[in-house]
């Protein structure tokens, strides 16, 4: 069995993925108790964690050592909301994460230093996260997986529709709690020239994940796209594809019965935008056609 990360942005259907491979007894994705925190190692969750102390975690994980959890808590609760929850290290142990460092001033030092090495013609001269990331991932035989929505005009509307009022936020965790029906969701207007920018900067992050896929597997790390697009297709063939590059051998009943323990989301929005985007016509007739293959 295989280890992994599953690198993503938001509105990539990443929540749902995770909380149904951790319906697999063979895989254990780690989060925090309670069931919270399934972006274990972001910002919103770990807090301020710093680089160091984020990859002891990963060390302390992946090793081939028994889990000592005590330990590993006593890093990661140094900044974080809760404590981690326990793991099975026997099976396939894997969690999502943005490639971002979960400490924002190391972010700016960090770029600080990388425009400083690219002045100095030295690329080597800056310790990037990206960089972390990659000895992390290759010294812990991890594969790594990129999360992908190629519809990017589907993508697009997504972050701008946001909380369901064109304000940044999260419709599905709504909906999975009950605060709100699908009949509650209403229509925005879609401004055209804001939904450029939303739009370009989607296609922007699918140039940088096909450059950082690169940079993975010129470091000798096995890397896969997860295709959104295959996950709603159908969801036995996504996972069967999924769980055989795991290392995973299970039987169509044991897939079967996971997936039928379901993710506790629904879909957000229809196939038919006009349900909630005002100037449908206008905004498919512009945009419809952006889409990114992988």
């Amino acid at each position: 069995m295989r280890n992994f990360i599953i690198l993503f942005e938001e509105k990539e259907g990443t929540s749902a993925l995770v909380r149904l491979l951790n319906n697999f007894e063979q895989i254990s994705i780690i989060h925090q108790v309670g069931g919270r925190g399934w972006e274990p190692f972001d910002r919103n969750t770990c807090g301020w964690l710093r680089i160091r102390e984020l990859t002891r975690c990963f060390d302390l994980i992946f090793d081939e050592n028994p889990l000592d959890l005590d330990r590993l808590n006593g890093i990661y609760t140094k900044k974080a909301r809760a404590p981690l929850d326990a793991m099975d290290k026997s099976g396939s142990v894997g969690f999502k994460m943005r490639v971002v460092p979960p400490n924002p001033i190391e972010r700016i030092w960090l770029g600080f230093m990388n425009a400083l090495s690219q002045t100095l013609t030295r690329k080597d001269f800056s310790r990037s996260f990206e960089r972390t990331m990659i000895k992390t991932s290759k010294a812990n035989d991890l594969m790594v997986f990129f999360a992908v929505r190629q519809d990017v005009f589907r993508w697009a509307l997504s972050k701008y529709h946001g909380d369901g009022t064109g304000k940044p936020g999260h419709i599905q965790f709504k909906l999975a709690s009950g605060s709100i029906s699908q009949s509650e969701i209403g229509k925005i207007y879609v401004d055209p020239d804001g939904f450029e920018e939303v739009v370009q900067a989607c296609e922007a992050s699918h140039a940088n994940k096909r450059r950082l896929m690169g940079e993975f597997q010129a470091a000798g790390i096995p890397v896969h796209p997860l295709r959104y697009e295959d996950f709603l297709a159908d969801k036995r063939l996504y996972f069967t594809r999924l769980l055989e590059l795991l290392e995973i051998d299970i039987s169509n009943d044991e897939l079967e019965s996971a997936l039928e323990l379901g993710a506790h989301f629904k879909k957000v929005h229809s196939d038919d935008i006009s349900g909630f985007v005002e100037n449908h016509e206008e905004v498919t007739e512009i945009f419809g056609e952006r889409y990114v293959e992988w």
